[in-house]
């Protein structure tokens, strides 16, 4: 009997056609098969984005390789290839990858984004643009799209249209301090200076450990004329972030000057001149401190810096007449501030001094010839230092 069943199970497995699968059943089996494959090459994708953050790019490129021979049409394994590949800089075959991750997904954000930062390394700016704005259409959510499209805005001068972009999705980001942050840029290119330190401000509330934020909020009140908010904002830096820096320092001394507390300011010039002794603009700075305090000694010394550092400098040949003026060398005096201001026709001060030089040489026709030309040379009020000449408390 077990010989007869033995027989007939062979027999019936040799007959034509009986071991045929049904169609049913190989579109189930290759079914199971691609779905297997994707499993695999997801894997390979996670291990090979797990070298990429590792910085181990060889490995990675070969595992997400691997990963696509196993899934061709997976947009997100392309897309991997061509950031390891950027990172390698071979940035023409990156394009090319992720140009094929966006024929398998054509809102596949993330590609577009990374093609907006190669173009932007060519410098094809407004290729760049279009694809941060692609990217930014395919993902709303991901603020660094956005901020990417309103930067690459900028970057050629689109000024209007990248605020109106921020403006138009700032709902979904009103607590993102980078996207206050860039308002605030947008509206200091704009030339409204209160409404950057305003939105610096937010930014800054927002993010009080981002020292960039708290730098430029500094600067963007120095710009919008608030002196005291200025000097409280590098306050507020200097005891947060505990930096020494040359150039905060140097904001902090023109604050000082323009809230008339110049004798705290005098000091910190002495030390920024000490610090950079190759800086016109701090010699000139200091000099012009020295002269409002009637330091004519201080002012000397700055006038001969900026002489040797810059000869001919205006302020550095302004600086010595005064001085020579002080010092009751008034011809002297009155030849140095003639020939300046036959150098510089235009500038109200050494045309001030110089009446008020002539005027103590008893030449009153002259004096008052110098100051009609000192009046035309400037908008200001007539009863101003640059007019009149005085810009000591003693009248020198």
């Amino acid at each position: 009997m077990r010989f007869v069943l033995i027989s007939t199970v062979l027999t019936a497995a040799m007959l034509p056609g009986c071991n045929a699968v049904p169609k049913s059943g190989v579109e189930a089996r290759n079914a199971a098969h691609a779905r297997m494959d994707q499993v695999t090459a997801a894997l390979s994708r996670k291990q090979a984005m797990d070298a990429f953050e590792t910085g181990q790019l060889d490995k990675a490129r070969e595992l997400v390789s691997a990963a696509i021979e196993r899934h061709e049409d997976d947009a997100e394994s392309w897309a991997l290839l061509g950031r390891i590949l950027m990172e390698q800089l071979r940035l023409d075959e990156a394009v090319l990858v992720l140009e094929r991750a966006i024929e398998l997904d054509a809102d596949h954000a993330q590609s577009q984004y990374f093609l907006g930062v190669i173009h932007e390394r060519w410098s094809k700016d407004d290729q760049a643009v279009a694809y941060y704005r692609a990217a930014h259409e395919a993902d709303r959510m991901k603020p660094q799209y956005l901020m990417a499209a309103a930067e690459s805005m900028l970057s050629v001068g689109d000024v209007q249209s990248a605020q109106a972009l921020v403006e138009g999705t700032l709902h979904r980001f009103e607590h993102h301090a980078a996207m206050q942050h860039l308002l605030a840029h947008m509206a200091l290119m704009q030339g409204d200076a209160a409404a950057a330190a305003a939105r610096c401000e937010e930014a800054r509330l927002l993010a009080p450990e981002d020292e960039s934020i708290a730098r430029d909020l500094c600067r963007m009140r120095f710009r919008a004329n608030d002196w005291a908010g200025c000097l409280d904002a590098i306050e507020d830096w200097n005891d947060r972030f505990k930096i020494t820096d040359p150039a905060m320092t140097h904001v902090r001394a023109r604050c000082l000057v323009l809230v008339n507390r110049g004798n705290e300011a005098r000091q910190i010039y002495r030390t920024l001149c000490e610090g950079d002794p190759e800086n016109v603009d701090l010699w000139r700075e200091r000099g012009l401190l020295a002269w409002s305090l009637d330091d004519y000694r201080s002012l000397g010394q700055c006038g001969t810096m900026l002489e040797n550092l810059r000869p001919g400098t205006y302020e550095g040949v302004l600086f010595g007449a005064v001085v020579a003026k002080a010092d009751g060398r008034l011809a002297m005096a009155r030849t140095t501030l003639e020939g300046l201001v036959r150098a510089h026709p235009d500038r109200p001060e050494a045309w001030a001094l110089l009446a008020g030089v002539r005027g103590a040489l008893g030449d009153a026709a002259g004096a008052e010839k110098a100051r009609q030309i000192a009046v035309k040379c400037t908008s200001i009020q007539a009863d101003d230092p640059r007019v009149t000449g005085v810009f000591g408390s003693d009248g020198h």
